[in-house]
């Protein structure tokens, strides 16, 4: 029996990078924007909390 395992509440920077269509550069320049909250650091990794990512981009869509 398979067991479905929860969506995870991280990505990492190269997955929000294919997860929108940019680099993995332009990813990681995003991350160091002053508005970005989604970041938390793990030692020297950087990781992505899912659904703050997800509101941060819909209040950049709202800003256009």
């Amino acid at each position: 029996m398979k067991i479905a395992m929860p969506e995870r509440p991280t990505m990492t920077v190269s997955e929000a990078a294919k997860y929108i269509g940019v680099s993995a550069p332009t990813m990681y320049s995003m991350t160091e924007r002053e508005d970005f909250t989604a970041l938390i650091r793990v030692g020297r990794k950087k990781l992505i909390l899912r659904t703050r990512f997800l509101d941060w981009l819909e209040k950049q869509a709202d800003k256009r």
